[in-house]
């Protein structure tokens, strides 16, 4: 399974997949600060930030906390130290700092240190080596996920005409407002539609080199011929027309994905 996952980076294909940022600072090595467990953990996080920020003099009556948790193992409550001792330090205004870091350390590496070295040796047995330590933790998200940046006006800067179209057909002109008029998740869809994939490379959307070419039948819906990013777009008379068409041709479509 990792093993499947980490290919996306050696074949350069984006995938649907949306691990936290915190793990790959993990598998670069990098420390993991409460923000980013709150990421993970979102109800612990808040909590974390709430005793961060209570500074009264009552702190210990207030929180009542030693460095300890309690977990349920399958129905049974086990109190779990996170240092030796813990259940029996209190937890003060002077050290709730190290609380904090000890508390998330055990939720990010202790509790599960078997999985992620698991997943870590797949990954790194396809990923691993010099190169992979000049990365930082978001450019290696956005070579795994993708960019979220759908800014298609780009795309349209960029894309080619065929078979009679110009940027200023009046067709194309349409084409590009229904588009642009599109909600995220269309947006996405279309993507997908034309390319294969809903994410956009780590280079940008300026990366994607789309075509748009004129076919004749004007019964016929859009086609995208996703291994060269070409669409045949028909000259529909009217907005209306060209957005029923679009819509269903995108709504009816099924992208590329890892096996």
């Amino acid at each position: 399974w990792y093993q499947r996952r980490v290919r996306a980076i050696y074949n350069s294909t984006i995938v649907d997949i949306n691990f936290p940022p915190a793990l790959y600072k993990k598998l670069l090595h990098m420390p993991i600060s409460l923000s980013d467990f709150a990421k993970v953990h979102p109800t612990q996080g808040n909590t974390l930030r709430q005793l961060l920020a209570y500074n009264e003099p009552d702190f210990e009556d207030v929180m009542c906390l030693n460095f300890s948790i309690t977990k349920d193992f399958f129905g049974e409550m086990e109190e779990i130290d996170l240092r030796p001792g813990g259940r029996d330090q209190l937890v003060t205004l002077e050290n709730k700092q190290q609380y904090i870091s000890e508390y998330i350390d055990y939720y990010m590496n202790s509790s599960m240190e078997a999985q992620y070295n698991a997943f870590a040796a797949g990954f790194l047995l396809v990923a691993g080596g010099e190169v992979f330590k000049s990365f930082h933790a978001e450019e290696l998200m956005h070579m795994v996920s993708g960019m979220h940046d759908f800014n298609f006006a780009d795309l349209e800067q960029i894309t080619e005409y065929k078979g009679g179209y110009s940027p200023d057909d009046p067709v194309i002109r349409t084409f590009w407002e229904v588009v642009q008029e599109l909600e995220l998740g269309l947006k996405k869809k279309f993507l997908c539609f034309l390319t294969g994939s809903d994410r956009i490379p780590i280079h940008g959307i300026h990366s994607i080199k789309i075509i748009i070419q004129k076919v004749k039948d004007n019964s016929r819906l859009p086609v995208a011929h996703t291994c060269f990013n070409l669409l045949d777009l028909p000259p529909y008379a009217n907005k209306e027309m060209l957005k029923e068409k679009l819509l269903l041709a995108i709504k009816n479509t099924e992208g590329f994905g890892l096996v």
